[in-house]
């Protein structure tokens, strides 16, 4: 969600009849947070235009314009509710069970080359049996 914030709810409720009147609209504004908010699927064009509609519409009431930065992870697993531990490992268990020990090696190969930082908990957790399953299949060394 993109926002803009403001120092108090008229100079808010300002802003929003301006951008309405300037045809922005999709807007919605949170009274407790004095913030008026646009969806995140506005281009970047959009975006640009609307920016430099209330950078003068703030020159003319003696504000500054404060850009922020927000940080947020690209992955998409991590915005997900995260699934019962047992539901993974059912789900792990039926995908490994599909696999011949040729697939099961590649896999394990390649999940082992990437870094477990990177891995996703279903991915780990799949690594984990993969690797249990190799040393189950090879023959005890003497």
């Amino acid at each position: 969600m993109r926002k803009i914030e403001l120092p108090s709810e008229e100079l808010a409720e300002e802003l929003q009849s301006h951008l309405q009147d300037k045809r922005f609209t999709g807007s919605t504004y949170d009274k407790g947070r004095r913030t008026i908010q646009f969806p995140d699927n506005m281009n970047t064009l959009q975006w640009s235009s609307l920016r430099g509609t209330v950078e003068k519409w703030a020159k003319g009431r003696h504000l500054e314009v404060v850009e922020s930065l927000k940080l947020q992870s690209t992955r998409s697993e991590e915005t997900q509710v995260r699934a019962d531990p047992k539901e993974l490992e059912a789900e792990v268990k039926k995908k490994l069970e599909r696999l011949t020990p040729e697939t099961a090696e590649e896999r394990y190969k390649y999940l082992q080359s990437r870094p477990i930082s990177e891995l996703t908990e279903a991915e780990f957790n799949e690594r984990l049996a993969l690797a249990q399953r190799s040393d189950k299949v090879k023959p005890p060394k003497k």
